[in-house]
C-alpha cells in the first residue's frame, strides 16, 4: 500500500547597503510591486542586511492591496530591525502591525527575532493589542507548532546529543522558527566540528487549523564526504518565461498560502488535480481558470519551461518551472524533463524536481526512473532532498516486479543499507516512514525499533 508525501508539510532552511524610505520605481519608471518589494526584503534578509531588509518592507505597507499585507510587512520590519539591534524602532514597527490587525497572539509572544523588545516600555501594550485582534479574528492564524524532536544526520564524528545541546531548544514546547538564529547554528556546528557543509531546518506539520507539529532537522556533510555537495553549477541566464506560465504559478502558489493562512481554502481531501501534482489543486474559484492553461499550453511549450529550469538564475522561477512540467505531457516526458536536474545547486528546485517526479511515480504502475538516478539522490546533503529520494524509492519499489527487486537486493543494501536504517530512526515521519518500508521490502521481515534495523544490516554485513 502506497503512502503519499501529504500535503501539509512545509520545510523552512537557514555593514550593510543603505535602503531608500520611500517606496522605489523600476526602471521603466513604474511602481515597484509589493511582490518584488517581498522578494528584495527576503533577500536581503538571507543577506543579513538586517537595516536594508526593515527598509524594503517600510516600503512594501505602501504596495500593499490590503492590511494582512501591510499588517505582516510591518511584523517582518520590526524583526528585521530586532536582528539588526534596534528594538526602539522595532517596537515601533510591532505596534504598527497589530494597529492594522495582525492577530498571530502567541508567534508574537514568542518570536525568538524579538526578543529584544520584551523589556522595553510598551511591549505588554503590544501583547495586550494583538490578543484584541485574536480574539476577535474571524478565524484561526496559522498554529504555533510543538517541536516533537531534533534528527541529526550525515556525520560520523558529531553526536546528535552534543548538537541538541548547541542548538539550546526544548521539545515539547511551542517553537517559533528563525531564520536568522538558524543560520548561526549551522554556522556554528561548522566551525565547531570542521564540517564541509551544516544546515539547520524546521519542518512544520499542520495536524488542524489549530494544531501543528515541528520537527529540526541538522543535515551534516563531513570533510571526507565532499562528493555529496555535488551540483550542477548555479545558472546564470533570464531566459524568456513563456506566456507567462511560470510566473502564473509563481502567483497561484503564493496566493494558495494566503488562502490557506485565512482558512478560505479546503483541503481537508487534499488537492485535485488533472495531472499526479499541483499544490493547492483548482477547485478555488481564483484558481479554476489556470489549470485548462497549464493542460493545453505545458506540453506545446515544454522545451522553453525546461530553459527556464536550466538556464534561469533566478531559483524561484527555476523551482516554479519544475512545477510547471508536471504538465509537460506523458509521464515519460515529465520524467525526461526534469531527471536531469535533481542536482540543482538550489535546495528548493531539487524539491520541487525530486517531489513531482515522486508523485508521477506514485500515479505509474511501472518503473519510471533509474534506481541509479534515486539512489545517487539520496546521498544529497538536505533533508528536502532526501525524504523526497526515499519517497521515490519506496514507489519504484512498489512497482517492480519481486523478481527484479531481489536482483537489486544486494546492490541497494551494500549502497544504502546504513542511511535507511539512519533514516528508519528519525522522528520525522517523512524519512522514517519511507525507509521502513523500503527495509522491509529489502529483508522481508517488519521492525519499527530503530535498533532492531541495525542489528538486522550487521547480519546482512557479516
Amino acid at each position: 500500500m502506497r503512502k503519499s508525501l501529504g500535503a501539509w508539510l512545509f520545510t523552512l532552511g537557514t555593514a550593510c547597503a543603505h535602503v531608500p524610505e520611500k517606496p522605489p520605481e523600476s526602471a521603466a519608471g513604474e511602481p515597484v510591486s509589493a511582490e518584488t518589494l517581498l522578494e528584495r526584503a527576503e533577500a536581503a534578509y538571507e543577506a543579513r542586511d538586517y537595516p536594508g531588509c526593515a527598509a524594503l518592507y517600510r516600503q512594501r505597507v505602501a504596495r500593499c492591496g490590503d492590511d494582512d499585507c501591510r499588517a505582516g510587512s510591518h511584523y517582518e520590519a520590526a524583526s528585521c530591525l530586532a536582528l539588526a539591534g534596534q528594538p526602539a524602532p522595532a517596537l515601533e514597527e510591532a505596534k504598527l502591525a497589530v494597529a492594522r490587525g495582525y492577530f498571530n497572539a502567541e508567534k508574537l509572544k514568542l518570536d525568538p527575532e524579538l526578543a529584544s523588545l520584551h523589556a522595553l516600555p510598551g511591549w505588554g501594550d503590544v501583547l495586550a493589542a494583538v490578543q484584541t485582534n485574536r480574539d476577535k479574528a474571524e478565524y484561526p492564524p496559522m498554529p504555533v507548532p510543538v517541536l516533537v524532536a531534533v534528527d541529526t544526520y550525515g556525520s560520523r564524528q558529531v553526536e546528535p546529543g552534543d548538537v541538541l545541546a548547541l542548538l539550546g531548544v526544548e521539545t515539547g514546547k511551542p517553537f517559533v522558527h528563525s531564520r536568522a538564529l538558524f543560520q548561526d547554528k549551522a554556522a556554528e556546528l561548522r566551525k565547531r566540528y570542521d564540517l564541509a557543509w551544516a544546515d539547520v531546518s524546521l519542518s512544520y506539520w499542520l495536524d488542524s487549523p489549530t494544531e501543528a507539529r515541528a520537527y529540526i532537522t541538522v543535515d551534516l556533510v563531513d570533510t571526507g564526504d565532499t562528493e555529496r555537495l555535488r551540483f550542477l553549477p548555479a545558472p546564470k541566464g533570464t531566459p524568456e518565461d513563456p506566456e507567462g506560465l511560470v510566473a502564473r504559478w509563481r502567483a497561484y502558489e503564493k496566493r494558495g498560502f494566503e488562502l490557506l493562512q485565512r482558512g478560505a481554502l479546503n483541503q481537508e481531501e487534499g488537492p485535485a488535480c488533472r495531472v499526479a501534482h499541483c499544490i493547492w489543486g483548482f477547485a478555488h474559484p481564483e484558481f479554476a481558470p489556470l489549470e485548462p492553461v497549464l493542460v493545453e499550453r505545458v506540453p506545446v511549450l515544454r522545451d522553453a519551461v525546461v530553459k527556464v529550469l536550466r538556464e534561469d538564475a533566478n531559483p524561484e522561477k527555476r523551482a516554479a518551472a519544475a512545477f510547471v512540467l508536471a504538465y509537460a505531457g506523458t509521464p515519460e516526458q515529465v520524467v525526461a524533463s526534469l531527471v536531469p536536474f535533481i542536482r540543482d545547486p538550489d535546495g528548493g528546485v531539487r524539491n520541487n524536481v525530486l517531489r513531482v517526479l515522486t508523485a508521477v511515480q506514485e500515479a505509474a504502475d511501472r518503473p519510471l526512473v533509474d534506481v541509479d538516478v534515486v539512489v545517487d539522490a539520496i546521498s544529497m546533503p538536505e533533508g528536502t532532498d532526501r525524504s523526497k529520494s526515499l519517497y521515490l524509492l519506496q514507489m519504484l519499489l512498489d512497482d517492480m516486479k519481486p523478481e527484479a527487486v531481489r536482483a537489486l537486493r544486494a546492490t541497494l543494501i551494500q549502497r544504502l543499507g546504513a542511511s535507511l536504517v539512519a533514516h528508519a530512526g528519525f522522528a520525522l515521519p517523512h524519512f522514517r516512514e519511507p525507509a521502513v518500508l523500503i527495509l522491509q521490502r529489502l529483508s522481508g521481515e517488519k521492525h519499527e525499533a530503530p535498533e532492531q534495523w541495525k542489528a538486522w544490516l550487521s547480519r546482512q554485513t557479516q
